[in-house]
This record gives structure tokens, C-alpha cells and sequence, in this order.
């Protein structure tokens, strides 16, 4: 059955609206492959034309969730990063975890290492690869390395908590806290990436 085939769309939204309900209730390793087709109300042969397995399904949530943010990314926004890269880089990652706020709590709960991989890869090393070149030599010089982890895990720690918090601080409440209390690390690692002799932006 083809990928574009009605059925097999249909199939694929039965699928993810059961595994986003499973996630709900626990984590990844707690759900089975017969609670997510239970809650579709599907074979297990119908989830197998999909999905190898329920972590194969993840990782298509995860990659959809990711393309989508970056689509955010647009020339206008790296243009301002290009000038002010520490205020716009908070406002483009808060409205973009806003616009995905349900789903994103959704799957912080159910893999929390793969939840913190996906901040990382595209508010830091997206952030990154749009606004310098050779960015890959960030890893290779470990105090660059241990700036950029020191932004990523904060960042990562403060969407996190928002997302938890029953009552969450407003957007731009938000973007304005994120600003002030980190500010200074980013601009201080903006620096080191400028005096660096083999990166530039572009």
C-alpha cells in the first residue's frame, strides 16, 4: 500500500494519536506494541506496515517534531541572529516549543535522553550551523565544547521544567527569564566562537 493511499494515512494518524495517548500514561518502556493497537483499535499486522517497533515509531515522531521546528528557522530569524544572536535564538526556541507544547510534553515524558538530544540538535547546532561554518570543530576543543553544554543542559533543564509546571509562566515572560539568566554564557561562547581562527560566520 502506497504511503499516499487514504488507508494507509488514516492507519498512520490511528497510530500516533494511540502512541501519544500511551505516552501520556508512561514511559517508552512500558508501553507495549498491543496497548498502542489496543488504543487504535488496529491488527498488529496493520501497525507492522508502519513500524518495525514502538522506538522506530518514536524516532519518526521525533523527526517530524525537529523538521518542524527548523522550518522555523527562516532566513529573516538567522538574518537577527547573525546581529543578536542571544535574545533571537530565545524567542524562535520559546515560540517554537509553545507552538508544539502538548506533543512536546507528550514526548519528554517518554524518553527523556532522546527529548534533550532533540533541544540540543536544533536550538543549539541548528542555531550554530546557520549563523558560523565549521561548526563540527566545536567538539574538538573542549572548552568550546564545555560552553556549548553548559547552554544546551540549562536550556534543556528550563523547557523542561516549564513544560511540567501546572500553571507555566507566560511566552515572552519566558523568553525574557531565559534571556537574563543566560545571556551572558551565550555571548560569552558567541565570543569564543569569533576569536576562533578556523570559524567564522557566514
Amino acid at each position: 500500500m502506497s504511503n499516499n493511499d487514504l488507508r494507509y494515512i488514516k492507519t498512520e494518524e490511528l497510530i500516533r494519536n494511540a502512541f501519544f495517548a500511551c505516552c501520556s500514561e508512561r514511559t517508552i518502556e512500558e508501553i507495549h506494541i498491543k496497548d498502542i493497537c489496543a488504543k487504535a483499535r488496529i491488527s498488529r499486522n496493520a501497525f507492522y506496515g508502519h513500524y518495525e517497533n514502538k522506538y522506530q515509531l518514536l524516532e519518526a515522531v521525533y523527526k517530524d517534531v525537529e523538521k518542524n521546528m527548523l522550518e522555523d528557522l527562516t532566513p529573516e530569524i538567522i538574518s537577527s541572529l547573525s546581529r543578536d544572536a542571544t535574545y533571537t535564538v530565545h524567542e524562535w526556541c520559546i515560540r517554537s516549543v509553545n507552538r508544539e507544547r502538548d506533543l512536546l510534553k507528550i514526548l519528554a515524558k517518554s524518553s527523556q535522553p532522546r527529548f534533550r538530544e532533540m533541544i540540543h540538535s536544533v536550538f543549539i547546532d541548528g542555531t550554530l550551523r546557520a549563523v558560523f561554518t565549521n561548526t563540527e570543530l566545536i567538539d574538538q576543543d573542549p572548552s568550546l565544547r564545555m560552553s556549548k553544554m553548559y547552554i544546551a543542559d540549562g536550556l534543556v533543564s528550563i523547557i523542561l521544567a516549564w513544560l511540567n509546571e501546572p500553571e507555566p509562566i507566560g511566552e515572552q515572560e519566558l523568553i525574557d527569564f531565559l534571556y537574563d539568566i543566560s545571556h551572558a554564557a551565550a555571548a560569552y561562547f558567541y565570543r569564543q566562537l569569533d576569536s576562533h581562527p578556523q570559524i567564522s560566520r557566514r
